[in-house]
């Protein structure tokens, strides 16, 4: 079973590698620049300059959506930008859909409430958003087939350690989280195969 994790605007990192080697099974990462990132600690608002003015939201839904006809993982595991750009990617397929998408504090999804994701999704929105209001979003999102949304206590970014919101409690809890939704996923691919036989 494959998992695809697209990573945030801080792109393929270390951090990213140190998540990625915590989860089971055949694991890709996609992220928004063509080579591996060595951020140490930058600001965050330098960050989301950089991607904008090299990649963008579009370009990087694009790049998301390639990712999952190539690889035609079975969970997707995003976070932040990447959470909204595989949200968006995931509703304009036709085919080759995952089973799953789990999206970490996906705030650029505030601007595509319009879409229908076409499998099963869990948005795990933070405590508040700096932007926007995230409560009108979050009950949009919730009348839709599919979806479910959580407010977690933390702030955005936590699952990131170079992100200033960063808590580690919240990342140990939200891994284990998606360890056990792969377990889950596995089980159940097996015993589709199974009736198959």
């Amino acid at each position: 079973m494959v998992t695809l994790i697209v990573s945030d605007i801080y792109g393929h990192t270390a951090n990213l590698d140190a998540f990625a080697n915590e989860l089971v099974g055949g694991i890709v990462i996609c992220s928004p620049y063509d080579t591996k990132q060595s951020i140490r600690q930058r600001d965050e608002e330098d960050v989301y300059t950089q991607f904008v003015n090299t990649v963008g939201h579009d370009n990087y839904m694009s790049k998301v959506e390639r990712a999952i006809a190539l690889h035609r993982p079975q969970l997707v595991i995003a976070f932040s930008a990447g959470a909204s750009a595989a949200w968006r990617a995931i509703a304009h397929m036709q085919s080759g859909q995952p089973k799953k998408l789990i999206g970490f504090y996906p705030g650029q999804i505030r601007n595509y409430v319009d879409v229908q994701p076409k499998c099963q999704v869990d948005l795990l929105f933070p405590q508040q958003e700096e932007h926007f209001e995230l409560t009108p979003v979050i009950q949009t999102l919730q009348k839709m087939a599919n979806v479910n949304c959580t407010r977690t206590r933390y702030n955005h970014g936590f699952m990131n350690a170079l992100s200033n919101q960063f808590n580690k409690y919240a990342y140990l809890h939200y891994t284990h989280l998606c360890e056990q939704q792969i377990v889950m996923l596995q089980h159940s691919l097996e015993q589709e195969q199974l009736e198959v036989d």
